[in-house]
């Protein structure tokens, strides 16, 4: 299934549980050339995309558990049981997970901010691909996106971002089109 650009826009909606069919194969082919088709100044390529599936989806769920535990020792604070469960379950919300890494690359012409725009603008593209595809999705962060260990694991630097955790699967329901009202969000400027 494709739709229209506009249709995918207004009809992408952000789903907490995404069910089998995940994407796979030339849907996910498709989904990671639409995201590295992103506005990139300079052609750098910022991006990485990290694809976790399957067993090595839940075996993920083992580093973000180890690094909320540690996060709680720097912190000086317990670990709480149901939040260390959460960390290592959170992946099993959806069948397939592309982390979306922004890489830092050295040039002096395209600023930092830009680079991690760029991976941000990827992000998008594959969440609208995913929609056109007819699949559900989520992007998420929280603590882990900032985590110098989960980068690590990802095989990212601590200077590099995860610009987000994309979680693709199968919407339970439809979601209807909805065109968001520009009231007070657009001004034309006169000098």
């Amino acid at each position: 299934m494709s739709v229209d650009t506009f249709e995918a826009i207004f009809t992408r909606r952000s789903c907490g549980r995404l069910l089998d069919p995940a994407p796979s194969g030339d849907d996910v082919r498709r989904i990671l050339e639409a995201a590295a088709a992103a506005p990139d100044h300079g052609c750098m390529k910022p991006f990485r995309f990290v694809v976790l599936a399957g067993s090595a989806k839940d075996e993920f769920g083992h580093v973000l558990a180890d690094a909320y535990t540690a996060r709680c020792a720097e912190r000086g604070v317990p670990v709480d049981p149901d939040a260390l469960d959460k960390e290592r379950t959170k992946l099993g919300r959806a069948p397939l997970v592309v982390v979306v890494g922004a890489v830092r690359q050295e040039a002096r012409k395209v600023p930092w901010e830009e680079q991690e725009n760029a991976a941000a603008a990827a992000a998008e593209n594959a969440l609208l691909a995913a929609t056109a595809l007819g699949y559900g999705s989520m992007w998420r962060t929280g603590d882990p996106a900032y985590d110098r260990r989960v980068k690590a694991a990802l095989g990212l630097s601590a200077d590099d971002a995860i610009v987000g955790f994309l979680y693709l699967g199968s919407a339970p329901r439809t979601q209807a089109q909805r065109v968001p009202d520009l009231a007070g969000l657009v001004t034309e400027w006169t000098p």
